[in-house]
């Protein structure tokens, strides 16, 4: 199960409640390439595009929404929820047809359904959630995740791990006494006077448009086309990862739950993971993480990237873990084209030797899993 965090204003928020979905989008700008495969828009744009859709892709129904309600008046940023996805994402073109557009003055093009899960009245701030030392005795157990988003004030759409959302909800519960009561059923509205999350007595219905979201096909086509494609085969994975061949290849226990991030921030510069999935099963867990590369692989991979991330998911992420019994195994991994070279592959192999390890992590040699695109296909295979 994943726990994600959706950015709404005091405008917007109202609508996500009353109708009962999330979104992101960019300003004005459309996108005519999930409609037309090769229609033209500036690269650029594209890119940044491209990232929201991987953003919301990860999403599965039943995943944790929390909503982060920006300041404004005077008031500090609140973390208000806990609500569940309803549906996978999907695409509402940024057009005069774009649902509630006009009531929420910005367009939301990738959107989520959702549902009431436990939901609490009372949102904290994020002084409370993210800058407060209450229960807090070692760096790791700060939330990073939505700390690093502040920093570089962007990603509507981002994800929290599972201790980052108890400690959200735990701090929710302290504060709230108890949640809104049936709230799997009862209708919701957002009170901007008293800064609370109300029943509402009207029933409203959500009938805008639910259209594809699938990146497939413009992934194809800029590849055969030798542009840059790298955002888009993040998104397809985003949208893939849990079938098949990709559930096999990606997911270290196939048939377990699992926590999958995309662009996970791991430091206070631009240092991202590509993706980065959890799975726990019994005392036992698996943290592999992903360095993506729509090129050859090369050997900076191995000695410089990899290397960081995995150093800073043993200090920041690895403890949470330890600290409640568990032992973890780190997989390091590179999704690359083709196949990797004699030297790639004796660097996985003894990728592992620089790493001190224990009874209670474990960092496994690295993996790699090629791909290769046609006009119709793009084909994923392990060979390492």
């Amino acid at each position: 199960m994943n726990y994600h965090v959706f950015v709404v204003d005091n405008n917007t928020f109202k609508y996500h409640l009353e109708y009962m979905f999330a979104g992101t989008g960019a300003g004005d700008k459309t996108v005519p390439f999930l409609v037309d495969s090769d229609a033209y828009i500036h690269s650029t744009t594209e890119r940044n595009l491209v990232g929201m859709i991987a953003d919301v892709s990860r999403i599965r129904e039943n995943d944790k929404i929390i909503f982060y309600l920006q300041a404004y008046n005077g008031n500090q940023g609140m973390f208000f929820g806990v609500f569940k996805a309803a549906s996978s994402a999907y695409f509402d073109e940024n057009d005069e047809k774009n649902y509630l557009k006009g009531n929420m003055y910005k367009a939301l093009t990738f959107r989520i359904r959702i549902k009431p899960d436990l939901v609490f009245p009372i949102g904290i701030s994020e002084h409370e959630y993210l800058d407060s030392l209450s229960g807090v005795d070692y760096p790791y157990q700060m939330c990073w995740s939505l700390i690093y988003r502040k920093l570089k004030g962007n990603r509507g759409c981002t994800m929290i791990t599972d201790y980052e959302f108890e400690s959200l909800v735990s701090k929710l519960k302290s504060i709230n006494g108890e949640n809104i009561k049936n709230s799997k059923a009862v209708k919701l509205t957002f009170d901007d006077n008293t800064l609370t999350i109300k029943e509402n007595q009207s029933s409203v219905d959500y009938s805008g448009r639910i259209d594809s979201i699938a990146i497939k096909d413009r992934l194809l086509y800029k590849a055969n086309r030798n542009q840059a494609f790298e955002v888009h085969l993040q998104a397809y994975i985003m949208q893939m990862f849990d079938k098949e061949p990709l559930k096999s290849l990606l997911l270290p226990l196939p048939n377990e739950a699992h926590w999958v991030g995309n662009e996970v921030s791991c430091g206070v510069g631009m240092q991202r993971i590509d993706i980065m999935i959890v799975q726990e099963k019994y005392n036992e867990v698996y943290i592999k993480v992903v360095e993506l590369k729509s090129c050859e692989p090369y050997m900076d991979i191995l000695d410089r990237q990899l290397p960081w991330y995995i150093k800073w998911v043993s200090e920041y992420v690895v403890p949470n873990y330890i600290n409640k019994g568990k032992k973890v195994i780190v997989i390091p991994c590179v999704l690359a084209k083709g196949a990797p070279t004699s030297e790639i592959t004796d660097a996985c192999k003894r990728f592992n030797k620089s790493f001190k390890q224990s009874d209670s992590l474990i960092i496994k040699p690295a993996e790699y899993i090629g791909f290769n695109i046609d006009t119709q296909s793009i084909k994923f295979n392990k060979t390492v």
